[in-house]
């Protein structure tokens, strides 16, 4: 299964309800990112999406189709427009949380061998 067609399919998951952003035909959002990294997936249709420029870089297009994702730094300011309409995720990467990344990889090299085991 394709990237593309399981997003598609994830998109419909109960799990995942209301945990998408939608725009409509012609739509557009402003968003400023952060605190942290994120990481914005697209679920279905295509986002345009441009990237505020800074002293040293250009803003920047980038368009993005449904299975397709980009991350997105601390700070930015983003503007995304559907083509013609769009669902996508904005999530929150584990290594924009380096606390608890370090928390849950400590766990898990402490885990004894006979846990792991059983745990699978």
């Amino acid at each position: 299964m394709s990237l593309a067609q399981r997003s598609s399919i994830d998109a419909f998951h109960p799990a995942y309800a209301g945990t998408a952003w939608e725009l409509g035909q012609g739509q557009a959002l402003s968003l400023p990112i952060g605190p942290g990294a994120r990481e914005l997936r697209v679920l279905e249709g295509r986002v345009w999406l441009t990237r505020s420029g800074r002293a040293d870089r250009p803003a920047q297009d980038v368009w993005l189709a449904a299975g397709e994702a980009i991350i997105l730094g601390s700070g930015e300011q983003v503007v995304l427009e559907s083509w013609p309409s769009a669902r996508f995720q904005l999530l929150v990467p584990p290594l924009a949380c380096p606390e608890a990344w370090s928390q849950l990889k400590a766990k898990r090299t402490a885990r004894p061998a006979s846990s792991a085991l059983a745990a699978a």
